[in-house]
């Protein structure tokens, strides 16, 4: 589903990745004073502009449009953040920082090569202990569902005729093990904490 956020590069990866991307010095305090600032107010923009989306099997218009404006306008403050200091880290920006921005990454779905794009520094990320497994399952997922791919870890749903309804899964059989390995829960249960979030008040 991507839309319901979960409590929730090394140097140089993004070089080539996203053009004029470049090796650049290290951002200074005052740059990272402004980031964190940037990252806090567009992480309250983007969960509050996603307040009860979806709930109860359907869809605001009006909802939806400011999301697509809200997220349109962090991702491109997110990817020209990334060209010229590369994907920010804890001692950077915090820890609610780095999850901002993965969040801002995962909700850039009207640019997928920009969300395809950071995937590695989203798992580099998580393999430094930055980011959790479900970053890097979300993502997967997304970008997945995206190309029109049977997802992995099962975290994507669509909303299908007024239910939210799980994206096909490859090898549904081995779904819970591979959330195992990501620190997610079996997937009945995730299921279940999504219909009780989804549920119309």
């Amino acid at each position: 589903m991507g839309g319901v956020s979960w409590p929730l590069l090394a140097a140089g990866l993004l070089a080539g990745a996203i053009p004029g991307c470049r090796r650049a010095q290290q951002p200074s305090a005052a740059v990272l004073a402004v980031a964190r600032h940037e990252l806090e107010e567009r992480g309250r923009t983007d969960q509050a502009v996603r307040e009860g989306f979806g709930a109860g099997g359907k869809i605001d218009s009006a909802q939806g449009a400011l999301m697509a404006r809200t997220d349109s306008a962090n991702t491109t403050w997110l990817k020209a953040y990334v060209s010229q200091w590369g994907w920010p880290t804890v001692a950077q920006v915090g820890g609610e920082g780095v999850n901002v921005a993965f969040l801002i990454v995962q909700h850039a779905v009207h640019d997928t090569g920009f969300m395809r794009a950071m995937l590695p520094a989203i798992e580099a990320s998580h393999r430094r202990g930055e980011l959790d497994g479900g970053a890097v399952a979300l993502l997967t997922d997304r970008l997945e569902v995206k190309a029109g791919r049977p997802q992995i870890y099962g975290t994507q749903l669509s909303l299908r005729n007024g239910r939210w309804l799980l994206d096909p899964i490859a090898d549904s059989a081995g779904v819970d093990v591979r959330r195992r390995k990501m620190g997610l829960p079996p997937l009945a249960e995730y299921l279940r904490l999504v219909d009780s979030m989804m549920r119309a008040p």
